[in-house]
């Protein structure tokens, strides 16, 4: 038996094994590090989706806090007194009152217009009263000023119909809604009121009531308690 070639033969087929081995090695070397690889590239994309949920959250909530803090873009308001068209009126927000006045269709012939300031800067739910011309001004609201209490006009968050004692309606003042609160006046009354007090000025005493149309002793004395001027 030649030992030599037995001994190359065996250091052959050894060389083979070896290779073999590192080759096994090497492949299973970059499959692990591909597989190592996509774990990563899929983390990555798990935390930049989670990050984009993120974000689109936070964008959708500073949306809706600032829809909830809208200011609105309009006030809402009531005029009565020396006015064409006493009523409530709807302007946008930042509104004076003269707009308001122009909205009610101007002021009437009788209107104390040195008793308003017309530049007056209106708020929503402001109650506006033209003074006519003889009304004691004093009995009339103050106005115009954001807090109602620096002003020169006549808006107010009170009524002005109830400046007389207790909570007595004023003729001087009051408008058709509030003089419908009278015993026995409904609107076609209150309203020959208010027309009377346009065509001859302010009433200077209750009893001047009873010169308008449809008025007499009888209904005079039973409300007579509840007016003043």
């Amino acid at each position: 038996m030649n030992f030599g070639k037995i001994k190359e033969f065996v250091f052959e087929k050894k060389v083979y094994l070896i290779g073999a081995i590192i080759l096994v090695v090497g492949f299973y070397g970059l499959k692990k590090g591909d597989h190592q690889e996509n774990a990563a590239a899929v983390q990555d994309q798990v935390m930049q989706s989670s990050t984009s949920s993120s974000g689109a959250t936070t964008n959708t909530n500073a949306v809706t806090s600032s829809s909830s803090t809208t200011v609105s873009k309009t006030v809402t308001c009531d005029i009565s007194g020396a006015v064409k068209h006493q009523g409530v009126y709807t302007l946008k927000n930042g509104a004076r009152l003269q707009e308001l006045i122009e909205a009610a269709g101007g002021t009437t012939a009788r209107a104390q217009l040195k008793a308003i300031n017309r530049a007056t800067l209106l708020k929503d739910q402001d109650k506006i009263h033209i003074p006519y011309k003889g009304e004691k001004v004093e009995n009339v609201a103050a106005a115009g000023s954001a807090d109602n209490s620096q002003n020169n006009g006549s808006t107010s968050s009170s009524s002005p119909s109830n400046q007389g004692d207790g909570t007595k309606i004023n003729l001087n003042t009051a408008n058709v809604t509030e003089l419908q609160k009278l015993t026995g006046i409904g609107q076609k009354k209150a309203e020959q009121i208010i027309a009377y007090r346009e065509q001859n000025g302010s009433f200077k005493k209750i009893e001047d009531l009873m010169q308008v149309s449809g008025i007499g002793e009888k209904t005079f004395a039973s409300l007579k308690d509840q007016l003043a001027v």
